[in-house]
């Protein structure tokens, strides 16, 4: 062992020998909290199998006891659960929007009471975990809504986490005020963690979970991606969190984040901001507030704060045509009192703006068919000089006023509506529960008819799904309807025939208003069509023979 190991492992050791006592010396509340961890938390089960500790009433100071209190709170919006470890929140369910309980209500966090739970603290300089701390708490308002943490480092400084729940829009005040006790002023950074619970098997439920981060623009990260490579924000971010299918978790600091990141394991995300320092002058006090909002991925809700919180509902490139799609849907839904209808008409209102165009790209697809021996017999009789062949092909589109780009490019033109559509009804918590008619109870849902008493082998389907199946039959029937392509070989044909048998195999337990909204173009397609398909082709008189 070299000289400059052996001075590493004794460097080591003495670290780990003197820490304690350095510790106790400069720290002695911290080195008490970390000593007495294991025992207070065995304390704290013990006695939350007897008896469950929460404040007396609103305005009530708790004791100085070693063990976690748990504070319940519950008000139309929230059920959350305050702790006196770190002041932290061990649980955040939101109840529900007033009037629509059962179908937007969801449990952000549900941890263990007996531990830290969200929005804990650590003093960066201090390198004091306060979420591993006991605070005082103080309950105050009206409703009992705000609720006041307070922890003291005799001598040093007196930190104070005040909760505000607000009752008339889902968000929850934060205000972290810190008296310098020393009289030489401070100035200290703080970092705040937050987490969210996420389901094992959320992909089987067409769900998702994302960590975000909001600078000048959105960044995401999926679920998989966080717990492989973990989610590391921009310079600058404004706000940070986490977003799940409906529903968002987002901490919004009153200045710059400074530096933040995320993790993921089986059951939860976890993130951590660092806020801009805080200056304390001697003998005065400074605060910093965070605006926490957990509640749904309603666009109109998260606009209204004025800080981007919408662009999770508008994020990607197609996020522009996806708000705009449900502007329009709920526009239609003033009308109608019925989503389902709603549904209807934005799809006929699409197929109407994209009319012309699709009767422009089916009309040119036809002429070509109608064009196609003509365009064998010129490249057969300039097949040895490619040129002239391009030539008389372009003579002979041109006479007949035919573009080859025409039948593909109108199509293309639609494609971020589509994929808009497609990202649309499966997010849009408007839909989440929203009936249409007879067996199609739940746009956000298979439109499930009946239950099989059996389970089809190797697709695992136990129900009968109605929409999948009227939509791959209109597939086909739309297929049927539509001019070959020319050039097209029998093999292209087949594989054309059996791909939309393929989507509805992949479509059978998809969300029914994306398999409505599929019906529904393909039907009015099938309409437009055979006004189509009655169309003369007249040629020009040199090519009409």
């Amino acid at each position: 062992m070299d000289k400059n190991t052996m001075k590493a492992v004794v460097l080591a050791v003495a670290v780990l020998l003197l820490y304690p006592v350095v510790l106790k010396w400069f720290y002695p509340n911290a080195y008490q909290t970390v000593r007495s961890q294991k025992t207070e938390q065995r304390a704290a089960l013990s006695l939350a199998m007897k008896k469950k500790e929460t404040p007396s009433a609103p305005g009530a100071f708790l004791d100085k006891a070693t063990t976690p209190a748990v504070a319940p709170f519950k008000n139309d919006l929230y059920k959350i659960e305050f702790s006196t470890l770190g002041g932290t929140v061990t649980r955040l369910s939101f109840l529900g929007e007033v009037g629509n309980k059962e179908r937007t209500q969801t449990e952000f966090f549900n941890g263990d009471p007996r531990a830290a739970g969200i929005f804990g603290l650590t003093v960066l300089h201090e390198k004091a975990d306060l979420s591993q701390t006991i605070f005082k708490l103080f309950r105050k308002g009206p409703a009992g809504e705000i609720f006041e943490f307070v922890y003291e480092l005799p001598g040093e400084y007196r930190l104070t986490k005040t909760y505000t729940v607000r009752g008339d829009e889902p968000v929850i005040d934060l205000a972290i005020r810190i008296k310098d006790l020393s009289g030489r002023g401070r100035s200290e950074v703080l970092q705040i963690k937050y987490a969210m619970d996420h389901e094992k098997d959320y992909q089987k439920k067409y769900g998702f979970y994302d960590g975000v981060a909001y600078a000048d623009k959105l960044k995401t990260a999926n679920l998989d991606h966080i717990k492989k490579k973990g989610f590391f924000f921009p310079a600058n971010t404004a706000w940070a969190g986490f977003i799940k299918k409906y529903f968002a978790l987002l901490v919004k600091p009153d200045g710059k984040i400074a530096d933040g990141s995320a993790k993921a394991d089986d059951e939860r995300l976890f993130g951590a901001i660092t806020l801009e320092p805080v200056i304390v002058p001697a003998g005065g006090e400074a605060e910093k507030k965070v605006l926490i909002y957990a509640g749904p991925q309603r666009y109109e809700e998260l606009k209204k704060f004025g800080v981007g919180f919408e662009s999770v509902f508008s994020r990607g490139f197609f996020g522009v045509f996806k708000t705009a799609l449900l502007m329009i849907m709920k526009f239609f839904y003033r009308f109608t009192g019925n989503f389902g209808w709603a549904l209807v008409l934005l799809t006929l209102l699409i197929k109407l703006i994209f009319a012309p165009l699709t009767h422009m790209s089916y009309s040119s697809m036809k002429k070509m068919q109608v064009l196609s021996p003509k365009m064998k017999a010129i490249q057969e009789q300039y097949k040895k000089d490619p040129a002239k062949s391009q030539h008389e092909l372009m003579m002979l589109y041109r006479r007949n006023k035919v573009n080859p780009m025409m039948g593909c490019l109108p199509m293309l033109i639609q494609i971020p509506v589509f994929i808009a559509m497609f990202r649309l009804l499966p997010e849009a918590i408007e839909l989440h529960g929203a009936p249409f008619i007879w067996w199609i109870r739940d746009l956000s849902a298979p439109d499930h008819l009946l239950t099989l008493p059996f389970t089809v082998p190797f697709l695992g389907w136990n129900t009968l799904n109605i929409l999948p199946i009227l939509m791959t039959v209109s597939q086909v029937w739309y297929q049927k309807l539509m001019p070959a392509q020319p050039g097209s070989t029998p093999e292209q044909q087949t594989i054309m025939n059996i791909m939309p048998v393929f989507f509805g195999f992949i479509c059978y337990n998809m969300p029914s208003g994306l398999t409505l909204y599929w019906f529904l173009q393909n039907l009015f397609s099938i309409i437009q069509q055979v006004f189509i398909n009655r169309i003369v082709i007249v040629l020009h008189h040199e090519d009409a023979s």
